[in-house]
C-alpha cells in the first residue's frame, strides 16, 4: 500500500475503511468462487485445455486493489505461481488465488462449462453470477473499471464507500441468483 501503510496518505481512518471494504469484497468473492467452482470443477477436472492466461494473474499483482486483497486475505502465503512462468495461478486444484482474483477471471465461462448446465435459464443465471464482481467494479473511476486502477491515489475514501454499496448490492443479487440456480437444492 505504499504511503497508505505509513499513514502519510489518509491515515488510520482510511486503513479501517480499506480493510472493511476489502473484507466485504473478499466475502462476496468467496461465495461467488464456491458457487462457480461447484459448476466448473467437474468440467475443468477432465478438460485438457488451460483457459487461464498469465496476463490475468499478473493483473492481480499490478493492480493495487487486487494486490492488497491478495496479500491481506489469502491464507496461503508464498504461492508457487508467484515464482514461475504461465499458467501462473493454476495449481493442482485450479486457481490458487483465493482472494483478489482478477474480476474478469470469474466472468469467463467456456462453452463446455455453459453446456454442462441443463437449461438456457440456468446458463443465463450462472453467467450473471459469474459477472457479479465485474459489475461491482464498473464505473469505479468515472467510466473506468476497478480493474483499471494503477495507483493508490485513485482509491479514494469516496470511491471505497461507493464500492462498498455496490458490494452490498452484488451480495444481495448473488443470494437471489444462487437460490434460483442450484445452491439451495439438497446435495448442493
Amino acid at each position: 500500500m505504499g504511503n497508505v501503510k505509513n499513514g502519510s496518505l489518509l491515515g488510520e481512518d482510511y486503513e479501517r475503511l480499506l480493510r472493511e471494504v476489502g473484507g466485504n469484497y473478499v466475502t462476496l468473492e468467496k461465495e461467488i468462487r464456491i458457487a462457480i467452482d461447484h459448476v466448473v470443477g467437474p468440467v475443468c477436472a477432465v478438460c485438457q485445455r488451460v483457459c487461464c492466461k498469465a496476463s490475468y494473474c499478473q493483473r492481480t499483482l499490478r493492480n493495487p486493489w487486487y494486490r492488497f486483497l491478495f496479500k491481506s486475505f489469502n491464507k496461503k502465503k508464498g504461492l508457487a505461481w508467484e515464482r514461475r512462468e504461465p499458467p501462473p495461478g493454476i495449481g493442482t486444484k485450479g486457481c490458487e488465488i483465493r482472494a483478489g482474483r482478477y474480476a474478469y477471471c470469474y466472468s469467463y465461462n467456456c462453452r463446455k462449462v455453459l453446456s454442462s448446465l441443463e437449461t438456457d435459464e440456468a446458463r443465463k443465471t450462472f453467467q450473471e453470477i459469474s459477472d457479479i464482481l465485474k459489475n461491482v467494479g464498473l464505473n469505479f473511476m468515472g467510466k473506468r473499471h476497478l480493474t483499471d486502477v494503477r495507483d493508490w491515489q485513485e482509491i479514494t475514501p469516496e470511491r471505497l464507500r461507493a464500492l462498498n454499496k455496490k458490494i452490498e448490492e452484488g451480495t444481495k443479487r448473488f443470494h437471489e441468483l444462487r437460490s434460483l440456480l442450484f445452491m439451495d437444492k439438497p446435495g448442493s
